[in-house]
């Protein structure tokens, strides 16, 4: 099974779709909310947890061990950064987008070349046994050249989103079109600094779906059919 991401602006239905096809397909899901909880865990062994819980480690266990292990390995990750995740590594992986600093500075932190460099070490190390959706971070740009490697991009107008979002954040209609605005604009700010592209260019992925014509269901289906033809 290939390596699925999905990519798209926030209300385009990333969120629901990415854990769909981890079910449908019996594969791990990783997004930021899995790399957060891995940053909690930098520094517990997976043997340390299986001891602990008498029950084999779980996802966020591995990807604490993943990134646990680039960081180990990389000088990059030096001058005083902190373990939990180094100095700022927290912000590409774990940050909405609105959160992220607009520069990299301070005691310990890593520079954007270094920081891109040991979060492109995580994805990969994620990516590489295969068998994961990989929900945004960048992943389609950092695993481009991964060969059965599927990129899917998610659209949907500012109004579905809008909707979407008041609905699962609940926020009042203007408050919704605010958070969306401010990601919007922060997303394509993030991607132009890390990445010098505009997220929406089609050419950086195999499929868009628009999930104001598209069902949640139906796009997971069809983003399923896509990767197994791809494997």
């Amino acid at each position: 099974m290939p390596v699925i991401t999905v990519t798209g602006l926030i209300g385009s239905g990333v969120i629901e779709v990415g854990p769909r096809l981890s079910d449908k397909l019996g594969i791990d899901h990783v997004d930021r909310t899995v790399l957060a909880e891995a940053a909690r865990k930098i520094g517990v062994t997976e043997q340390d947890v299986a001891e602990r819980t008498e029950r084999p480690p779980g996802l966020g266990d591995r990807v604490a061990g993943f990134v646990k292990n680039v960081l180990e390995r990389s000088a990059l990750a030096g001058g005083g950064a902190d373990p939990y995740f180094g100095g700022g590594v927290d912000a590409l992986l774990v940050r909405e987008y609105r959160d992220f600093p607009e520069e990299s500075h301070g005691s310990g932190a890593l520079d954007d070349e270094n920081l891109l460099k040991v979060t492109s070490a995580v994805i990969h190390e994620i990516a590489a046994s295969g068998n994961v959706v990989i929900a945004g971070r960048g992943s389609n740009v950092l695993l481009r050249d991964v060969p059965n490697t599927l990129h899917v991009a998610l659209i949907a107008s500012f109004d579905a989103r809008v909707k979407r979002i008041a609905e699962r954040e609940r926020l009042l209609t203007e408050e919704a079109e605010k958070y969306v605005q401010e990601n919007d604009r922060a997303r394509l700010a993030y991607f132009k600094r890390f990445f010098d592209i505009d997220p929406q260019d089609v050419a950086h992925y195999h499929q868009s779906l628009n999930t104001d014509l598209l069902t949640i269901d139906q796009a997971t289906d069809i983003i399923i059919a896509s990767s197994r033809a791809l494997d």
